[in-house]
């Protein structure tokens, strides 16, 4: 498995552990799981996806309702999909 494969692999997990969660409000899951289907999608380029998943988790940091262990796990994943990102645009 290559280091893009296991990186998108590590981020959905994560996304799926807060996603189940029951301790993080229901909209913010909600929310975290639109984030996780941006990323999962097939359509569009890899770091568009990675931008767009790192742009809706952006709200959700934001947002004063997210506890703080969601929070900084969020910001870990934020920071493995820069990563993603990053590596996926120089394919271009």
């Amino acid at each position: 498995m290559d280091e893009m494969t296991q990186i998108l692999v590590d981020t959905t997990k994560m996304l799926d552990d807060l996603i189940s969660d029951y301790s993080v409000p229901r909209n913010i899951r909600k929310n975290i799981q639109a984030a996780k289907l941006k990323l999962s999608q097939n359509k569009g380029s890899l770091d568009v996806r990675a931008a767009t998943s790192i742009s809706t988790l952006d709200e959700i940091v934001n947002d004063p309702n997210t506890p703080g262990h969601a929070r900084t796990l969020i910001y870990t994943i934020m920071g493995k999909l820069e990563i993603l990102q990053k590596k996926a645009s120089t394919l271009h």
